[in-house]
């Protein structure tokens, strides 16, 4: 998360002017990043540099801006630290995956959804969190952050309490991680550990008895996660998701038999 803060958010990078769109940032203490991370891979070195681990590292950009930040900061030959070791950038960023906010509301006719958390979910409210991933707790923390980033596109925000969506399956796991972060107080910045709480594992959500528009919503939600991942510190990693093909459950309208 330093690296990557470090090449998108406050702050300048190697090549970079002020008012150029180098120079596009992430706010650091933005409500919504503009940015999330992972999963992150290691793989066999392929370059002319084969000593030491070879990894690869996944920047999902919710912001376009930012594209050209990160070519700069991730030259070949930069080197970065992670950890106790230095890395240094072997390959140019390759691009995977794109799509427009307008995409991302066009509903599939889905009403049925399977995600695999690849990483640990953690759901936020207030100060407290849950590692239970309650569609309605999802869906209202994706549209409030979609809502921060583009609103013009967003789906309306869910109602209070429980909605049309529920959990029909899941097979997982609770995982329990220490995130040690760099926080601001009254006198500076110091290193604090939190404790998280996660699930990590696959869930079906299912909306067979809401109407189409909630349905569509829904949908639009979860082809958001991809790119911003579920939660709370999906800039250090949590919250992964990736979906996977299930099977869709009749539509359930009231007086039908």
């Amino acid at each position: 998360m330093a690296v990557i803060g470090g090449w998108l958010d406050d702050g300048r990078v190697h090549g970079s002017r002020e008012g150029s769109s180098q120079a596009r940032r992430s706010g650091h203490d933005d409500q919504a990043r503009k940015w999330a991370f992972g999963p992150l891979g290691t793989c066999t070195p392929t370059g002319p540099v084969q000593a030491g681990a070879a990894i690869w590292l996944q920047v999902r950009l919710l912001d376009d801006g930012l594209s050209d930040r990160l070519l700069v900061a991730a030259k070949p030959g930069h080197t970065v630290r992670l950890g106790l070791h230095d890395y240094e950038i072997t390959e140019e960023p390759r691009l995977t995956e794109r799509i427009s906010w307008q995409a991302l509301r066009r509903w599939s006719g889905a009403r049925a959804w399977q995600v695999r958390f690849v990483t640990p979910v953690c759901l936020r409210r207030g100060n407290r969190t849950s590692p239970w991933p309650a569609p309605e707790s999802v869906a209202r923390g994706l549209t409030e952050r979609w809502h921060r980033l583009d609103p013009q596109t967003a789906p309306p925000a869910p109602g209070p309490g429980a909605g049309p969506v529920w959990v029909s399956d899941l097979e997982g796991r609770n995982e329990v991680q220490t995130l040690t972060r760099n926080v601001r107080r009254d006198h500076g910045w110091r290193l604090e550990d939190e404790v998280i709480s996660g699930f990590a594992g696959r869930i079906r959500y299912v909306c067979d008895r809401g109407t189409d528009a909630e349905a569509a919503a829904f949908d639009a939600l979860m082809a958001f996660a991809g790119f911003a991942g579920v939660g709370s510190h999906t800039t250090y990693g949590f919250g992964v998701v990736h979906s996977e093909p299930t099977w869709q459950a009749p539509t359930v309208r009231a007086g039908s038999q």
